[in-house]
């Protein structure tokens, strides 16, 4: 008989919306895929914007430019892409939200 243990640290989370859930790489929280900005590594080996979601490879979601910030401080582009990523220009990335 297999018993449901709860791990310690993790909390539940309630997702009102139906569909794809993502978390956020620079705070964490988890929301609904159409409410946060993919990252992709470009052609180039750069960081770029995929606002359509139909560039190929692995993403990366943020909420915000709040969210940008914490997540080139704590280098969690870099650990999300798998170290795929090159140089990451803040600047270029900042636009994404303008």
């Amino acid at each position: 008989m297999r018993r449901a243990t709860k791990r310690p640290g993790t909390h539940p989370i309630e997702i009102t919306t139906s569909g794809p859930v993502r978390t956020c790489v620079g705070c964490g929280s988890r929301k609904a895929q159409a409410e946060l900005t993919r990252f992709v590594v470009g052609p180039q080996g750069s960081v770029v914007a995929d606002r359509r979601r139909r560039l190929p490879g692995r993403g990366a979601y943020l909420c915000g430019a709040g969210c940008l910030t914490a997540a080139l401080k704590r280098k969690a582009l870099g650990r999300a892409f798998r170290g795929k990523a090159g140089q990451v220009d803040p600047s270029q990335l900042g636009q994404a939200w303008e």
